[in-house]
């Protein structure tokens, strides 16, 4: 589905929606004509890999995007071999994202010194894995040793690997070794336009333009004919949600700590139910597309020229995720196309 100044439109949900309903919703997203249906890894909650699988059964063209697993709590050989064998059920379908996954780092205790060397070497094995024949490799994060290994199935080398980036360190990995970034929510469009140049810094070093480079940003999106009950459809994820985000990406949406505090605070006190009730519809604003299919509309024309090939409708959607899909493919993307 190709939209002006995007190349495509997608969607996609966390561990916390049920597989049932991630699968009907993947179903519906391809009868629409959406391009990829994405999938994060939570902690603790439904498995990105199975949820995946389930899809790759269920559809026959939506691409099936893993984003993004962690190679802390996965070696990259066995992210490379779910790819591959996933790749085997939705042929050519597949995208593997890796990164640094900050939740799942608290959720295990897990020191997070070296991640941009740590991803770095996954990068490379995962390729190196996917492109079928014996791999050896030898970093400061991981080693195969001699005869190194293979996969035991066909290979899929041009398996497309992005990286879930956020600081300018790994902007720039991302830009040099990956087929694409991701960028987690809240992205705003001022955040892309401060990533740019820093990701095209590191498509220099690779020898690569951003023709050869896809730039995709999960998006927090609620759309109703109520703009009321679209934002208010929002509030419940973004008081969940909010005090864990990246400062940087909090920074860009110009929400204050002083916000963040509150929301914390309000959650800690009377639960996320009442605290979500709370929440201001402009903070809402801030960190989500949210309403009509005409204020929708308006918000994600913010985003073109910016750089971001692909937004990603992200979990919320809408008070009523199967009508507010429709409702984001009738009546929001033809106003873009």
């Amino acid at each position: 589905m190709a939209t002006l100044g995007f190349q495509n439109i997608g969607v996609g949900t966390d561990g916390a929606t049920s597989m049932r309903e991630t699968v009907e919703l993947a179903k519906q997203a391809e009868a629409l004509g959406f391009d990829s249906f994405w999938l994060a890894e939570g902690y603790h909650s439904r498995s990105a890999v199975v949820r995946a699988t389930l899809i790759a059964a269920a559809t026959s063209r939506i691409k099936i995007g893993l984003g993004i697993l962690s190679p802390h709590t996965k070696h990259p050989a066995l992210l490379a071999m779910d790819a591959a064998s996933l790749n085997e059920v939705a042929r050519d379908r597949v995208i593997l994202g890796v990164g640094r996954v900050l939740n799942a780092l608290r959720k295990h205790a897990i020191d997070s010194r070296g991640t941009v060397q740590l991803v770095k070497e996954s990068i490379a094995i995962v390729k190196g894995i996917l492109g079928g024949d014996h791999f050896q490799y030898s970093g400061s994060r991981f080693r195969i040793a001699s005869p190194g290994s293979r996969l035991d199935l066909e290979p899929c080398g041009k398996l497309p690997v992005y990286v879930g980036a956020t600081g300018p360190e790994m902007l720039r990995l991302a830009g040099q070794y990956a087929d694409g970034v991701l960028f987690n929510y809240p992205c705003t469009a001022g955040f892309i336009r401060y990533a740019m140049p820093i990701i095209e810094e590191g498509l220099s070093r690779g020898g690569r333009t951003l023709d050869d480079f896809d730039i995709a940003a999960y998006l927090l999106i609620s759309v109703d004919n109520d703009e009321k009950a679209a934002l208010n459809a929002a509030k419940r994820f973004v008081a969940q949600k909010l005090p864990t985000r990246h400062s940087d990406m909090l920074a860009h949406a110009g929400v204050t700590a002083a916000e963040i505090g509150a929301v914390r605070d309000s959650v800690e006190r009377f639960g996320l139910v009442k605290a979500a009730a709370a929440i201001d519809d402009d903070l809402v604003r801030k960190v989500a597309i949210g309403g009509t299919p005409d204020q929708v509309v308006q918000g994600l024309t913010q985003f073109l020229g910016t750089g971001l090939k692909l937004p990603i409708a992200w979990e919320i959607i809408g008070p009523d995720r199967r009508h507010s899909l429709d409702l984001l493919a009738r009546a929001v993307l033809p106003k873009l196309a």
